[in-house]
């Protein structure tokens, strides 16, 4: 045997040997764990930016109890759908088709409950229901109010192992987007669901949309 491939090969191990010589078993619910800090430092991160800059909002005892319902809800299952998603696509070839049905029914169950709110509303009402006074901001203040969480989520897929970047950017800038409208509802006045189903998924929207283009080139290995 020709002696010339013995020594490179030797070089390989021992390299090998001295990478793993300081690696440590991880704890099986550690990412788990650190998607849970991640996510509070987000919500905690949204609620701080709301009080800054909404805490005095006027006409909060206009909003109905059931407007503030939908828009807590709704955005409460967004966040959670894609809270699961993000463990997903934070892993090796981490997929989110069986989580699309989530958001999908949500959506669907909203933009119901917006067509019965305008079927049983006069035409004069429909531009407060869908348009209000805030839906040329609402959907980037959702995306403001998320950038707390996006950072967070980011710096959690930076310390995981997501292989598809663009999808893993989207799923983590919908979670910011969920985070930043599930805040943003507790001090929103509008009072029309279908200004709900429009504005803060096309908020959610934005965010993941922005999220893919940061992942794409941010996330890669």
């Amino acid at each position: 045997m020709d002696a010339s491939w013995v020594l490179p090969m030797t070089k390989n191990d021992e390299f090998i040997e001295a990478l793993v010589s300081d690696l440590t078993p991880v704890r099986h619910h550690a990412l788990r764990v650190r998607l849970a800090l991640t996510i509070i430092v987000g919500v905690i991160g949204a609620a701080i930016a709301l009080l800054i800059s909404l805490s005095f909002r006027p006409h909060l005892h206009h909003v109905t109890v059931a407007a503030f319902w939908v828009k807590f809800l709704y955005t409460a299952i967004l966040m959670s759908a894609t809270i699961v998603a993000l463990e997903r696509v934070a892993r090796p070839e981490g997929s989110i088709g069986s989580m699309l049905r989530v958001p999908v029914v949500a959506f669907g169950i909203v933009a119901l409950l917006a067509i019965a709110q305008l079927g049983l509303s006069p035409a004069s009402s429909y531009p407060g229901l869908i348009i209000g006074y805030s839906a040329s901001f609402c959907p980037f203040l959702i995306v403001a109010f998320g950038i707390p969480a996006f950072c967070a989520n980011m710096w959690f897929l930076r310390r995981a192992a997501p292989t598809r970047p663009a999808l893993a950017g989207f799923v983590a800038g919908a979670c910011a987007g969920g985070v930043g409208g599930w805040v943003y509802s507790w001090a929103c006045v509008e009072n029309g669901i279908p200004f709900i189903a429009i504005w803060y998924t096309l908020g959610i929207l934005l965010s993941g949309l922005a999220g893919s283009l940061v992942g794409k080139f941010n996330l890669r290995w």
